[in-house]
């Protein structure tokens, strides 16, 4: 396998969480591999006369928690120049993320996940193509059915869209005198956006769980926990991770997806199911995967080179 050129469009290299970012042990691998790795920011990619360029940083990486990176080299160079370019940048998915991808579109790089693939996965409204793996859910702006909704059941759970982590996520009870209110007053803050509202699982209390796909395949999975009474159980909320094995719901939830994750192209997607029930799909930069190298031994790093040096 020749050397390839790599770059990681991501966050500051400086802000990864050293013993928890997919991003550091994806670039680690393939410098592993002898591939040559850069690094730049979505900020730092720019059209310049019909030519995409990035101010892009070669660099050396490793999980030394004092020192997991060395820039060794910063330069200006056209994203023409990649072998591949993985899009890896946490969201807010808003419109820099989705201008970002336009540029992306204009390389001849090959891009993991794909920019237009990025684009039409939203990863809280894709599960509407699969109302029958989903909890009830509704989408939208109009309050008052959202009201209506939210009285079929005791609780709801009320998203803003393109956020991350647990981030901007609220559980209310229907039958609260001020349900209208605070739901309105959500929606509010949400801006032009549609808020989405599903009904609360209580399962949630034994954990989410991560389903790791790869190229349409379930890869392997892992146990989220909440934790201090909060009903959420992403890492980034308090929630802690555990063990955990695929199973037939996982299975059928894999399959029934990966036909729109081959159409768009999506290589490697990250499936959050509570209960047998799919709540969100993953694919802007799927995160996790050195838990489930501690957990279970799988490690998805090396399965992802292997797929996309075979695609070489």
């Amino acid at each position: 396998m020749k050397s390839l050129r790599i770059a990681v469009q991501m966050d500051p290299i400086e802000t990864m969480v050293v013993q928890r970012d997919t991003s550091l042990a994806l670039m680690i691998e393939a410098q592993n591999r002898g591939h040559e790795t850069w690094w730049f920011t979505p900020n730092d990619v720019f059209f310049d006369a019909g030519v995409v360029k990035a101010r892009a940083r070669r660099a050396s990486v490793s999980l030394n928690e004092a020192k997991h990176y060395e820039n060794l080299e910063t330069a200006i160079r056209a994203l023409d120049d990649f072998d591949v370019i993985l899009i890896r940048q946490d969201p807010p998915f808003d419109m820099g993320y989705v201008s970002n991808t336009y540029f992306l579109e204009l390389t001849k790089a090959r891009v993991l996940n794909p920019p237009r693939a990025v684009r039409n996965i939203s990863e809280k409204m894709s599960i509407m193509y699969f109302p029958e793996l989903t909890p009830k859910t509704w989408v939208g702006r109009d309050l008052d059915a959202l009201v209506d909704f939210a009285k079929r059941f005791d609780q709801v759970v009320l998203k803003v869209l393109y956020l991350m982590g647990g981030d901007g996520v609220i559980k209310l009870k229907s039958s609260d005198p001020d349900f209208r209110a605070r739901a309105g007053k959500f929606m509010d803050a949400a801006g032009r956006e549609p808020i989405l509202a599903q009904e609360f699982m209580p399962a949630v209390s034994g954990g989410d769980k991560r389903l790791f796909v790869l190229d349409g395949e379930p890869f392997g999975a892992i146990r989220r926990m909440p934790q201090g009474g909060d009903f959420r159980a992403n890492l980034h909320a308090g929630g802690i991770a555990e063990p955990a094995e695929v199973d037939e719901n996982d299975r059928r939830i894999a399959a029934a997806v990966a036909p729109l994750l081959k159409q768009e192209g999506i290589l490697f997607a990250g499936l959050d199911v509570i209960a047998g029930k799919l709540i969100e799909i993953n694919v802007t930069s799927p995160t996790l995967v050195q838990e489930l190298k501690r957990f279970t031994g799988l490690d998805l790093p090396k399965a992802f080179w292997d797929k996309v040096e075979g695609l070489a």
